[in-house]
């Protein structure tokens, strides 16, 4: 039978009490708390693994739905780019037409400006040649009866200028009054010494002192007389008749050459 010390037994007991408690405090109890912290730290992690993870779900769904929508923008985008496209091409086609019509017109405009130019060229072409050929053909088939007819008929018509228009008559002397008393005569031949004497007469008379003539032939005249005596010119020549025909003629061909309105 064991020998057992009951002291020994009590101290034994009291020792390992002893060293419980201090493994307890020294040991177990700061590897619990570790423990716990560790614990506590995973379950933090987790939550926060568990809280990132939502977080990326919802950033993901938001991203698909923003992906969905740029989707639909960029189809919106597209739709509208082709129909502003589209309209613009329209708009560049309408603006070609208009300007290509507008070039047409132009170039008609001026097709029928050049056209009008030419024909005014060619009608003044043709008054001149109308002109010319009447000059010549006046001259050569003219009695040199009818140039003294047209002279002695302007004769008459200053001596009845007293009678008829004297405020013209005054209007001459007034223009001779700081001038040499000189009529410009022209005529398309030879003056006889008695027209020529009958021409001082009638001009003395009519600028009320004595005048010197200067005559000058111009053939073109054909027939008749024209006279400068101060500011007055008096004409009663063929040729002068024949070219204020020319307005006449140069209307009627206008009228002739005018397109008729569609």
């Amino acid at each position: 039978m064991l020998d057992l010390d009951l002291g020994t037994i009590i101290w034994e007991i009291i020792n390992f009490l002893v060293l419980t408690v201090i493994l307890y405090f020294l040991v177990f109890k700061p590897m619990t708390e570790r423990a716990e912290e560790r614990a506590a730290d995973k379950a933090a992690t987790h939550a926060a693994l568990h809280q990132d993870r939502e977080a990326a779900s919802v950033k993901l769904a938001e991203l698909d739905e923003r992906l969905l929508n740029l989707d639909q923008e960029i189809q919106r985008i597209t739709d509208e780019a082709y129909k502003n496209s589209q309209i613009q091409q329209r708009e560049l086609l309408d603006a070609t037409r208009e300007e290509a019509n507008q070039i047409m017109l132009n170039a008609v405009s001026d097709a029928r400006k050049e056209q009008e130019v030419d024909i005014k060229h060619s009608q003044a072409e043709l008054v001149d040649a109308i002109i010319r050929i009447s000059n010549v053909t006046l001259s050569q088939v003219t009695q040199p009866k009818v140039h003294d007819e047209l002279i002695e008929e302007l004769s008459r018509t200053i001596w009845n200028l007293g009678k008829t228009d004297m405020r013209m008559v005054q209007g001459i002397r007034d223009s001779l009054v700081d001038r040499i008393p000189t009529v410009e005569v022209a005529v398309p031949r030879e003056l006889s010494t008695e027209q020529e004497i009958k021409l001082i007469s009638t001009f003395n008379a009519l600028a009320d002192k004595e005048v010197e003539l200067e005559i000058s032939i111009q053939p073109e005249l054909v027939a008749g007389i024209k006279v400068r005596i101060g500011d007055v010119v008096l004409d009663n020549s063929v040729g002068t008749h024949l070219n204020s025909l020319r307005e006449d003629i140069n209307l009627k061909l206008e009228t002739l050459a005018a397109p008729e309105n569609d």
